[in-house]
């Protein structure tokens, strides 16, 4: 597989190559690919994603893999305010000691 980056992007590889933090720009791309696999299997057994600054960006890529699965559930008004009541009882659990 061959991936292609525009040069701001290259530069940034080079960069974080550069500074030790990836042996090369393939352990680079792996690590990325790696790291997104895991949340998206931990998010396939119910587990939360964690909220840093890509959390949108993992959602979108959700949703988008959702719409095209084709798999469509018409969702009332009901359902959603009975997933964020089952939501907010996982969040206090959570949070008990």
């Amino acid at each position: 597989m061959n991936v292609t980056l525009p040069d701001s992007l290259k530069d940034f590889v080079e960069q974080k190559v550069n500074e030790g933090h990836y042996a090369s720009a393939d352990a680079f791309v792996e690590d990325l690919v790696r790291t997104e696999a895991e949340l998206v299997e931990r998010a396939g057994r119910g587990e939360p994603f964690p909220l840093d600054e890509h959390f949108g960006r993992r959602l979108e890529a959700l949703l988008d893999a959702g719409e095209r699965s084709g798999e469509y559930r018409q969702v009332t008004s009901e359902d959603f305010d009975a997933m964020e009541r089952e939501a907010q009882e996982l969040a206090r659990t959570r949070k008990s000691p």
